[in-house]
């Protein structure tokens, strides 16, 4: 004869044990369905990234062909941003400013005479200018010493320290609070990559004493970040 409390006990080991394999499954199966989930976005994650590099791409491309080299630099280096190790791109920006340093150039004498030029146009913070100069002059100095050497508290304090005497150099005036605030000189040479600090005029001049009568013309070529009053 079949015992009913057995039989209960029997149902209730039974019904216990299905409760533990639901709660035990019900984890796991969620668990394994998150994982497909994160799969699947991954997978829709890859595609969109592939899709706006290639898009961001095809635009730096034709902002290039229309010579705004400016904007096709800065999609390619949006793809950077996106994925460093694209093939091709840190080439394409390395072309793109050499492009840039070698636009909007525009070529004019200094005269010696005098220590600055007019002004040689406007810069930006932040933005490159390439500066090349070219050809020689006579440095003439009508200065008065005595046996202890050049007076450096009279014509010779107008000189930049740390530029070689008589060499071509740049600086940039700009404002601050409305008033002119005059930049660090800044060696020029036979060529100089100049970043300024901050927006405004940027002067060439030479360093040479007060009282000076150096004659001569230098040429010089300017190009990339600077607006010349010409343009």
């Amino acid at each position: 004869m079949f015992n009913f409390r057995a039989g209960r006990n029997v149902q209730l080991l039974l019904l216990g044990s299905t409760l533990s394999l639901l709660l035990i499954s019900e984890p796991a199966v969620a668990q394994s369905s998150k994982k497909t989930n994160v799969k699947q976005l991954n997978v829709q994650a890859d595609k969109l990234r592939d899709t706006f590099i290639r898009q961001s791409a095809e635009i730096a491309r034709k902002y290039s062909d229309a010579g705004d080299y400016e904007k096709s630099r800065e999609m390619l280096e949006s793809i950077q941003s996106l994925q460093k190790d694209v093939p091709g791109v840190k080439a394409m920006i390395t072309q793109l400013n050499e492009k840039l340093m070698s636009s909007n150039s525009s070529d004019f004498d200094i005269d010696v005479a005098r220590n600055w030029s007019v002004p040689a146009g406007l810069v930006a913070k932040g933005k490159m200018v390439r500066i090349q100069a070219a050809g020689s002059y006579d440095f003439i100095a009508d200065i008065k010493t005595s046996v202890e050497g050049l007076p450096h508290a009279a014509a010779m304090k107008e000189l930049a320290e740390g530029i070689p005497t008589g060499a071509l150099m740049g600086i940039v005036i700009s404002q601050e609070k409305g008033k002119p605030k005059m930049g660090k000189p800044f060696l020029i040479g036979e060529k100089a990559e100049y970043t300024p600090k901050d927006d405004g005029v940027l002067m060439i001049g030479l360093n040479l004493p007060a009282g000076h009568k150096s004659t001569g013309k230098l040429k010089v070529r300017i190009s990339g970040y600077i607006k010349r009053g010409s343009n």
